[in-house]
């Protein structure tokens, strides 16, 4: 068990100072499963997430919306070339994320990064998991007090009853499963998510949930369900409790899984918009309370690993991406109900391209050389420490 003078260290380890470099003492790294099966939640979560301040960085594009996000957020200037091909743009894309990592500062604010499986592959041709071992690297230099983890977005898990062997073979700690029940039109209303048998997603998540514990590693699951409608809440709720009940069925440690979902807010994104600051805080904040009370229930009281506030989405013609200070109130409710009931924060922050890899990132690494390579990482980082200080300063 990691002791609190540990703890103690890694907390106090955050500051706003830039830097880059490795560590010169490289330590076997300790996976998230051997932490939270060694330790209480309370323990587990501080050591994960020093305490509480650090989050995760999804990169789990698909390849589609990979080459979306570099054609009209990078504007790269090879991709106006005519003999530009999908290859390079990928190779250039894995360069970049390699660059990004390879920063020891980032780590005091990042301790999860998730990668698309695609990130994970070798190629004849060329290194297309070079980021991903760029990120093994600094994980196999972190000290012990900031560990860090990472994950693959398992997209195969509905159809395939076994994990993929690369994953352990590429000594992955967590696993991603998104699930998208679908608009209420879908469902046909929140009291069809109450009974299993109608929704059997509930059972296959929690088999596969249980596949991944099977394997030693730690299985996340982000639930999509009506979140701006009216009854929002009722889904929230039905989901949670049938998704409680299946993993007891399946023989799931609970307390070895990260679970995330967007939040029932109930309102639409132009409404969310239209209110005032303390408005949207007052909103955000009862809803973590209630989201954080809905779990406790579900699961009787058993407590889980951590729990990551999705946004919403930033494209479309209607984006629907919460208000970011909505979204903060929304975890330090949690965080305020969570630390009284469970003795610990639970909620982390999670974040993609909307925050951490804005299309400014990608645009100063295109156009500026090695200075802009280098602003980029920079930009990357100081995007993570953000995140890190607004959790932890709450509203």
């Amino acid at each position: 068990m990691m002791s609190t003078g540990i703890i103690a260290v890694a907390s106090a380890t955050i500051s706003s100072t830039l830097c880059h470099g490795f560590s010169t003492q490289p330590s076997k790294p300790v996976s998230m499963w051997q932490i939270l099966n060694t330790n209480p939640s309370t323990t587990a979560f501080q050591t994960i997430f020093a305490p509480g301040s650090r989050g995760e960085y999804m990169d789990g594009y698909s390849k589609a919306a990979m080459m979306e996000r570099c054609h009209d957020d990078y504007k790269w200037s090879f991709l106006e070339k005519k003999d530009s091909v999908p290859q390079q743009v990928e190779e250039e894309r894995v360069e970049m994320m390699s660059h990004l990592y390879e920063n020891r500062q980032l780590f005091k604010y990042v301790c999860m990064v998730a990668f698309a499986e695609h990130y994970l592959m070798e190629d004849d041709d060329w290194n297309t998991s070079k980021a991903y071992e760029t990120f093994m690297r600094q994980q196999e230099m972190q000290p012990p007090d900031e560990s860090i983890f990472g994950g693959v977005v398992w997209d195969t898990w509905q159809q395939d009853d076994k994990l993929p062997t690369l994953y352990k073979e590429k000594g992955i700690d967590y696993v991603r499963m998104h699930c998208n029940f679908g608009d209420g039109n879908i469902i046909g209303g929140a009291a069809q998510l109450l009974t299993p048998s109608n929704n059997p997603l509930f059972g296959k998540l929690a088999r596969a949930a249980k596949e991944c514990q099977v394997n030693k590693m730690v299985p996340l699951i982000l639930m999509q369900v009506p979140w701006r409608e009216e009854d929002s809440d009722d889904y929230f709720n039905q989901a949670m409790k049938s998704l409680a009940d299946e993993l007891r069925f399946a023989g799931v440690e609970c307390k070895q899984v990260i679970l995330e979902t967007r939040p029932p807010i109930g309102i639409s994104a132009q409404q969310e918009e239209g209110l005032s600051t303390i408005a949207r805080q007052e909103l955000g904040f009862q809803t973590g309370q209630n989201m954080f009370k809905s779990i406790n229930t579900a699961f009787q009281g058993t407590t889980i690993a951590g729990f990551c506030v999705a946004g919403g989405s930033t494209k479309g013609e209607f984006p629907t991406a919460m208000q970011d200070d909505t979204q903060n109130a929304v975890r330090q409710g949690m965080r305020s109900f969570a630390r009284d009931e469970w003795g610990y924060d639970l909620c982390f922050w999670e974040m993609g391209a909307k925050l951490m890899l804005q299309p400014k990132v990608g645009r100063l690494w295109g156009h500026n050389e090695q200075a802009g390579q280098d602003a980029a990482r920079e930009l990357f980082c100081v995007n993570a420490r953000d995140m890190a200080d607004e959790i932890r300063e709450g509203l």
